[in-house]
């Protein structure tokens, strides 16, 4: 018997239990932030909740809910190989960040660990080896080599492009090997396509970050291979109107068609993330949808309970601090 059968049957169970518009309307609509927090207790947080528990300890119950779901699902799969694409995730914004605080902002060693310090507690790497790795220069014995060779180098690079954009894509042509190195070992057409997906919505919001933004080309460092886009195809991109006649050949042709003439850059920046978000969705979604025997549904749920956490943070912060229904509303547009 496959081993997700019966974690498949658990996460089935489970999703009834997400964030659905009755219960995000209710937490909106309440008249206080205690209001609210009886409202986030009855989704899948009341396990942690005690009497001692306060409003005031959202994000803490939301953490820990997630991290009791990472637990289910390595207990569950056996930790299957393709839920490192989501815990490495988490471990490469932790790497950009202690690297940030060493080369920029001159720190010796960690703040403490919490989503508010920009750290996620989802990853493989511990708090700990973390400040070896990024401090003191030691690696763990399980360490992948794929970042050891990356971070050896970053001192010489960051001295070098005086850019810390630079660290960020060296970090992630690290991670991304990782995965690809990963998919050909599984040899599953899922996790090659989801990976596919992946680098693609990277180098399109990459693509269209640094057109409006910076007004340049991507340079070679920030693309990423194993897309469907050849880098001979990519380079040849120097303004916006060349991005919208390349991306209507892509999965995010619909971007053309949100995109307004009067958008400010900023705006437009918005609706390509957005629309890279609605495409990813309905992959996975698709991906899970009827099966009953595979790692597309754990993986769909995660990413779905991700999504949950932000939103339910957000909202109970914008309850403590007061924000109107119709901006709290208007704000979720953009999760």
């Amino acid at each position: 018997m496959s081993s997700f059968l019966f974690i498949n049957g658990q996460i089935r169970a489970m999703e009834s239990r997400l964030l659905d518009v009755n219960r995000c309307d209710r937490m909106i609509g309440a008249r206080s932030p205690e209001e609210a927090f009886r409202v986030l207790v009855e989704l899948q947080y009341a396990e942690y909740v005690d009497e001692k528990a306060t409003p005031q300890d959202f994000s803490r119950i939301i953490d820990q809910g997630l991290q009791e779901t990472k637990d289910l699902l390595l207990r569950g799969t056996d930790n299957h190989p393709g839920f490192q694409f989501l815990w490495w995730r988490a471990d490469t914004n932790n790497l950009k960040r202690a690297l940030k605080l060493k080369l920029v902002q001159k720190k010796s060693e960690l703040p403490e660990f919490t989503n508010e310090n920009g750290f996620s507690p989802l990853g493989e790497i511990s708090p700990e080896d973390l400040q070896m790795i990024v401090f003191e220069g030691k690696f763990p014995e399980n360490f992948p080599s794929e970042y050891r060779g990356i971070i050896e180098k970053i001192p010489s690079l960051y001295e070098e492009k005086q850019e810390f954009r630079s660290v960020e894509f060296a970090l992630d042509q690290a991670y991304f090997a990782i995965l690809q190195k990963i998919a050909r070992r599984e040899a599953s057409s899922f996790l090659k396509n989801w990976l596919q997906l992946q680098i693609d919505m990277v180098n399109a919001r990459s693509l269209a970050r640094l057109l409006l933004m910076r007004e340049e080309k991507i340079p070679q460092e920030a693309f990423l291979e194993g897309g469907s886009y050849t880098w001979e195809k990519i380079r040849k991109i120097e303004n916006w109107e060349q991005f919208l006649e390349f991306i209507k050949y892509t999965d995010f042709s619909n971007i053309r068609s949100v995109i307004k003439e009067n958008d400010s850059d900023e705006d437009k920046l918005l609706k390509v993330e957005k629309e890279c978000d609605r495409v990813y969705k309905s992959f996975l979604h698709q991906a899970q949808e009827g099966e009953i025997d595979s790692i597309q549904v754990p993986l769909a749920y995660f990413e779905k309970r991700l999504q949950n956490a932000r939103m339910l943070k957000f909202i109970m912060f914008a309850k403590f601090h007061g924000l109107k229904p119709e901006t709290i509303y208007q704000t979720l547009k953009q999760f």
